[in-house]
This record gives structure tokens, C-alpha cells and sequence, in this order.
């Protein structure tokens, strides 16, 4: 069967082509998640809890203190990344690592 040509595409799949994120960009997306929980870890644990963050978050935190192992810290650190994209507000996260830096507390950005 002979391939569409472009004009022959109707608007609808041309609007769901546009929507769709590519592999890359989700890739990207992951890896500054990752970073921005490499940066959260660097948090006292007291500044981790009064960000109100997700239970199973919170947990994850605490067991990458917990680890020696550099390879179960890199495994752990994914994890992090991973439940950080079902975080919605990570903008809040990444004021408070800013705060942080900067010397101030953090716990001002509920």
C-alpha cells in the first residue's frame, strides 16, 4: 500500500502528531528530574520533611541515606526521578533547593 502523502493527512492526527512528546524530551525531563532530586538529597532531612512531599517520596529519601553502594544509590536515585514525575509541583521543589543554596531556609515556600 503506497505511503500518504503529506496533504493527505487529515487535521485530527496532525493535532495528536503535535501533543505527542517525543523520546528525547521525555528523556531530558527525566534526567533534570533526576538532577533536581540530586539536589534535594543534599537537603537536611528536617527541610525534606517540611516540604510536604509525597509519603512514598519522603521513604525514598530516607533509604538513599541509608545506602552505601554507589550502583544502589544511582538504582535509587532513579526511583527518585521516577516518582518526582508523578509529582506535579516540582517548581516549588526547585525554589526550595534555590533557597536552600542561597542559605535561607526553605521552609517559608508551602
Amino acid at each position: 500500500m503506497p505511503r500518504k502523502k503529506k496533504y493527505q493527512f487529515d487535521s485530527e492526527s496532525d493535532m495528536q502528531e503535535q501533543e505527542r512528546v517525543s523520546r528525547s524530551q521525555r528523556k531530558r525531563d527525566s534526567a533534570a528530574l533526576q538532577e533536581l532530586g540530586k539536589d534535594l538529597s543534599a537537603l537536611p532531612m528536617s527541610e525534606l520533611e517540611q516540604l510536604d512531599l509525597a509519603p512514598d517520596l519522603l521513604t525514598a529519601f530516607r533509604e538513599l541515606r541509608r545506602i552505601t553502594s554507589r550502583e544502589a544509590k544511582r538504582r535509587q536515585m532513579q526511583y527518585i526521578g521516577r516518582l518526582m514525575r508523578e509529582e506535579e509541583d516540582t517548581e516549588r521543589l526547585q525554589e526550595a533547593v534555590a533557597l536552600f543554596r542561597e542559605g535561607r531556609l526553605p521552609s517559608s515556600v508551602s
